[in-house]
């Protein structure tokens, strides 16, 4: 079987282009995000903007020497400043404003800051969003109850639809991260919002590094919750840490970059009241979980219509369900 590449467009839905603090003041990041080169800005009072990249007046690339000036980015190549709705603004040396420039407007992503990113709205067909990003406990500045946040950034070769596969993907887990798979359980599905919730016997030391595995530990029972926004917004909780019933949270926010890359990006803590060195075990562990899947990923091929047994989780349910963010790509 030769080798098949992965057949959809780019998903629907909100994604995570940068976190909150790496997006200053004044600064202005190139980036791609679903197949285009978008610029990313922040102006001086703090809105963060997303547009398409180019300037209509030349096609100067916008994040490739633009700068901010007030609540406007200024192209690098004439001056010509643009409004964070994709509209112009000034054109500092024209003594007539050209009424195609005042009708002319850069494409802006609907854009959002929270759970401590920024995230942009995608859809194939540029329609206006039909869902918001969730606020998520623990990530809004609700600081008290919490510990450090523990940042970590993935740059993964597939897409995606194959890494959210992945947690459906119970017979894995044994033979790529030597772990016994959470016990199955019916999803709870609501349109673009998916909850599975699963009760195990965990092992704080199971990926951990050997600097952070913690001494004589006991396996705890906890419970484990996902909920799923889309392909873009995931949140993790785990429960009924040591010594007195902690908890665990994370947030994967993850990035379409073209059809053969995606960025992850997760922020993670556990409360106050858990140990330490416990709760490092368990972040450090579940950092390094993904890396065994790397490998994987890299060298793939997609299976549209996979031989399944039971045993393999609800794969073709999963399928069902993500294939909601796609749409059919316009003819031309």
């Amino acid at each position: 079987m030769p080798k098949q590449e992965f057949p959809f467009p780019m998903p629907n839905g909100w994604f995570c282009i940068t976190r909150t603090h790496e997006l200053k003041k004044g600064e202005v990041k190139s980036l791609k995000f679903c197949e285009k080169e978008i610029v990313a800005f922040r102006t001086e009072s703090g809105t963060p903007a997303v547009l398409d990249a180019f300037c209509p007046h030349l096609g100067a690339h916008l994040g490739e020497g633009g700068c901010i000036n007030g609540e406007t980015i200024e192209c690098p190549f004439h001056a010509w400043r643009w409004n964070t709705d994709g509209s112009c603004a000034e054109i500092p040396y024209a003594k007539n404003f050209p009424p195609k420039a005042k009708d002319t407007k850069i494409f802006n992503y609907p854009c959002v800051e929270i759970n401590g990113f920024i995230w942009a709205w995608h859809h194939l067909h540029q329609e206006e969003p039909t869902w918001e990003v969730p606020v998520i406990e623990g990530f809004n500045g609700d600081d008290k109850k919490w510990g450090k946040v523990y940042h970590y950034d993935y740059n993964v070769n597939t897409v995606l639809q194959e890494i959210a596969e992945n947690d459906v993907d119970a017979a894995h887990f044994p033979k790529v991260h030597g772990s016994p798979s959470l016990p199955e359980t019916d999803a709870i599905i609501d349109g673009i919002y998916k909850k599975t919730i699963a009760e195990t016997l965990y092992d704080p030391n199971s990926n951990a590094s050997e600097e952070h595995k913690v001494k004589d530990h006991e396996m705890f029972t906890t419970t484990f919750t996902r909920e799923s926004w889309g392909l873009g917004t995931v949140g993790l909780k785990m429960i009924n840490l040591p010594p007195d019933g902690g908890e665990f949270i994370m947030i994967n926010a993850s990035c379409p970059v073209d059809n053969k890359h995606s960025i992850l990006r997760w922020s993670m803590r556990v409360s106050n009241e858990t140990d330490d060195e416990l709760g490092m075990a368990i972040i450090d562990g579940i950092a390094n979980g993904v890396l065994d899947d790397l490998p994987i990923w890299d060298n793939k091929s997609y299976v549209s219509d996979p031989i399944l047994c039971d045993g393999d989780g609800p794969i073709s349910k999963f399928r069902k369900w993500v294939s909601q963010f796609y749409s059919e790509p316009l003819s031309s």
